[in-house]
């Protein structure tokens, strides 16, 4: 990748006009030796003083909250409206019972992706009740329901604009890449403040992590669909809504049911969070066993999440094919059916006052998971003696890696690391984006010093990049391998997507704990724990890309003697170049959106002050911010370089 990457900045600068390449090399060096000249440090007078901007606005917000029309009339009815929503689901989940609310999961199941696809959503959801949850994962399902519906009516129209319109894009892509990076800490405590608690800040927070990946993905197949089939609507003199209705939508239906899949991810993912706020589902468990330091209890009610989610999950990403048994029924006649099976079991549930899952059914598995933990540590984090285990891994990733990394980015003078991006956006896709990815460091560096500290938001940016960089290598290095091996082999996709999913949906505080009993607290822990949240998307997306691969120009290459391997690099990889950079886009940042989790676990950098947002002191509120926008300020430089490295290699291939 990194070849790639050289190759790709090289033919770039090659294919420029000599003037074009002097001025540019000129400026950046003479930045660099201002910088090496000038002091190291972040001058004051750059100081934007948005930390003390955040304090009185935090104390205006206080003041008014009761009497402001913004709040009265505004942000109290979408709470009322909020609740009412998650009221109406729990109830109709409750009424059902527990056999209906199966009976409905297995129907919806056999709609959309036929017997297997019910029988899957069927278990998942039973297994629920097994494991003792079944009235708490109800609330969690209300919530997440509604979250799911209302980020797929804001992100898929979204995402079909972006695709249509280049400036859209270019509009909306900084604001997705804010939502999806800034940390949930930051504007869960503005939301609390304008919504109160419980169910309505926790689905607006689920709603602004989960859109961006609707949007994104909605977009890209779309911008995937074949021109030749675009051209034949337009030949039958389809009207534009005809043709995004007939033919694009669904030649993109599975690259946006993928998108459906992400929603559902990243809604789950984000359930222990809203917890937090008094919401009094399965994810209060997960954090009582955490608080108990309890990893049986926290990994079992994470486990019910988990199976909530793959239950979810199955019944809307199935691919529909008739079969022997239902090969003559229409699709209303299926519909029909259906309802009439889920009324049927509902009635009699309720005729026989089957109310609660039954406890006989249940089992605990909590002490056979403490047990398993306790042998983990024992055994594997300790190791064999002189080889060491898992514990010295992880001493040896920050003493040779992190720490080393960090030295330098911190010792580098700051001109310098911006003239150094400046050059490598510049080298990617010209003098725009080395204008944008600068102005995002100075915007870092503009932050200040934090205010009681002796550090500065500019160090601690530093220390966060060199995290992010060794967990996203780390990450891509491993994704991109399975995921071409998933794409050319279809059944180690199928015993993979479990796996996937366990990996995406546990929410970052269950796994946390797993992760502490495996390798040392600190910084190496926190990229444990970033790795394996970021890895999934861009397994799904490179085998996404690779399987879309037109047949056509492999027969060509496979006529001309090519060996599967030549075929994978010199066809397939190339054609799937787009699908593979948009998960490593992913990747970046869903690693920077967790770097949070390493502040929990004594990782510190942007993510310890970042987690100040959601808590109540004045200064907190101000350090929380301005280290929410730095690492939105650093999505934006990664997000837009890898974005770029993809376009180059597009412009390449039509050249």
């Amino acid at each position: 990748m990194a070849l790639a990457t050289i190759s790709v900045a090289s033919a770039a600068v090659q294919r420029r006009p000599r003037s074009a390449v002097v001025v540019p090399v000129v400026v950046i060096g003479l930045i660099i030796i201002v910088g090496l000249i000038t002091s190291s440090e972040v001058p004051i007078w750059l100081d934007t003083h948005i930390q003390p901007w955040a304090i009185r606005s935090y104390k205006w917000i206080t003041l008014n909250r009761r009497s402001n029309w913004l709040f009265t009339d505004v942000l109290s009815p979408i709470a009322d409206v909020l609740n009412w929503c998650v009221a109406r689901t729990l109830g109709m989940l409750q009424g059902l019972r527990w056999p209906g609310v199966v009976a409905l999961t297995a129907v919806v199941g056999w709609l959309t992706g036929g017997v297997r696809a019910a029988m899957a959503g069927a278990f998942a959801i039973v297994g629920v009740g097994v494991l003792g949850y079944w009235d708490l994962t109800m609330v969690t399902l209300s919530l997440m329901l509604v979250s799911i519906v209302i980020a797929l009516i804001i992100g898929v129209p979204l995402g079909v604009w972006c695709a249509k319109s280049t400036l859209a894009d270019k509009i909306i892509r900084p604001i997705l890449d804010t939502a999806q990076v800034l940390p949930v800490f930051v504007y869960l405590g503005v939301l609390v403040l304008g919504l109160g608690i419980q169910y309505p800040p926790a689905i607006i927070a689920t709603v602004i992590y989960a859109v961006p990946p609707a949007v994104r993905i909605t977009s890209l197949g779309l911008r995937q669909v074949p021109e030749v089939m675009t051209e034949v609507g337009r030949s039958f003199g389809t009207t534009s809504w005809q043709q995004l209705r007939k033919v694009e939508l669904p030649i993109a239906r599975p690259t946006i049911l993928l998108g459906l899949n992400q929603v559902i991810m990243m809604a789950f993912g984000i359930v222990v969070i809203g917890s937090l706020l008094g919401t009094g589902d399965t994810g209060g468990e997960v954090l009582n066993g955490l608080e108990k330091n309890n990893v049986g209890l926290a990994f079992k009610a994470g486990l019910a999440i988990v199976l909530a989610a793959i239950a979810l999950d199955r019944i809307t990403t199935g691919q529909r094919a008739n079969t022997s048994n239902d090969k003559g029924l229409s699709g209303r006649q299926r519909l029909a059916i259906g309802a009439g099976i889920v009324v049927s079991v509902a009635v009699v549930a309720r005729v026989f006052g089957t109310t609660s899952f039954p406890t006989a059914l249940t089992v605990d598995i909590e002490s056979s998971i403490n047990s398993a933990v306790t042998w983990v540590k024992d055994n594997i984090r300790s190791g064999i003696p002189v080889i060491g285990g898992t514990a010295t891994i992880s001493d040896g990733l920050v003493t040779y890696v992190l720490d080393p990394m960090k030295r330098f980015l911190q010792w580098l003078p700051w001109l310098v690391v911006v003239a150094a991006f400046a050059a490598i956006g510049w080298a990617s896709k010209g003098w725009r984006l080395a204008v944008l990815v600068s102005s995002c460091l100075i915007g870092i560096a503009a932050m200040g010093p934090i205010r009681g500290t002796r550090t500065t938001m500019w160090n601690e940016a530093m220390d966060t990049l060199s995290q992010v960089v060794v967990a996203v290598a780390i990450s891509v290095a491993i994704a991109v391998p399975l995921g071409i091996w998933a794409a050319r082999r279809p059944a180690v996709f199928k015993a993979m997507r479990p796996l996937l999913d366990v990996a995406q949906v546990m929410p970052q505080f269950v796994y946390l704990v797993p992760v502490l009993f495996l390798v040392n607290p600190g910084r190496s822990a926190g990229v444990v724990a970033s790795v394996i949240y970021a890895t999934p998307p861009c397994i799904r997306l490179t085998a996404l890309g690779l399987r879309e691969v037109p047949f056509a120009p492999r027969e060509a290459a496979i006529s001309f003697g090519a060996t599967p391997g030549q075929e994978l690099r010199k066809v397939q990889l190339p054609l799937a170049f787009k699908s593979v950079m948009l998960g490593i886009n992913q990747t970046v940042l869903m690693v920077l959106a967790t770097v949070i989790i390493a502040a929990l676990i004594g990782g510190g950098a942007l993510g310890f002050f970042s987690l100040g947002g959601f808590q109540k002191q004045q200064q907190q509120i101000g350090r929380g911010l301005a280290a929410g926008l730095s690492i939105v300020f650093l999505a934006i430089i990664l997000d837009r370089i890898t974005q770029a490295w993809g376009s180059s290699r597009a412009d390449d291939r039509r050249r």
